[in-house]
């Protein structure tokens, strides 16, 4: 059942210890867990509006209508939503991202974290912070951290009945840690 629309944040993170690839591709399951440091600059914020009007979704990136790879990954990551949801209606998704896209700092991870979380909310799924995170790791397995801030880690999910579900970030203790960015031309 499609809701109202609803509008995420959510900020890149970088690893500092990485996973070593996807041991599933279609769940995007890790080989190894990881740990990373949640930025608190370059946010995303996406909003998504569920629209039963629409024959297919519409994904603006930026304020540019995006095709090809990108709304084919959109489209994909909705698809799942819509049937976790139950429904059928494509949406609308509006995107501003302030982190340079493929400078290595996790435009994916931010841009695929903010998507789950609006889109969790605009169709009706669960809003926790470990579902999210495991929808967030369906779009872009980074995702997963950054649905989360300061230190995380995000689990393999091996040797769980259910690696799927087992499988998702969580906050960890530790020191205030900082990071200093520079983006140069």
């Amino acid at each position: 059942m499609s809701r109202q629309p609803a509008t995420a944040v959510a900020h890149p993170n970088l690893a500092l210890i990485k996973y070593w690839g996807k041991r599933d591709e279609q769940l995007v399951l890790p080989h190894t867990g990881s740990l990373s440091l949640t930025l608190d600059v370059f946010p995303t914020t996406t909003t998504v509006t569920p629209d039963p009007e629409l024959s297919a979704d519409v994904f603006t990136l930026n304020g540019v209508e995006q095709t090809g790879t990108s709304a084919a990954r959109v489209t994909a990551f909705l698809d799942l939503v819509r049937r976790l949801a139950g429904s059928t209606a494509h949406a609308r998704v509006v995107s501003e991202n302030s982190v340079p896209t493929g400078a290595g700092l996790a435009s994916s991870a931010s841009g695929f974290a903010a998507l789950a979380r609006a889109a969790a909310a605009a169709y009706g799924l669960p809003e926790d912070a470990r579902t999210v995170s495991r929808l967030a790791r369906r779009g872009s397995g980074s995702a997963a951290r950054s649905v989360l801030g300061n230190l995380v880690i995000w689990h393999d999910g091996k040797g769980a009945e259910d690696p799927d579900a087992a499988s998702f970030a969580e906050q960890v203790p530790g020191p205030q840690l900082g990071m200093v960015i520079a983006v140069v031309s």
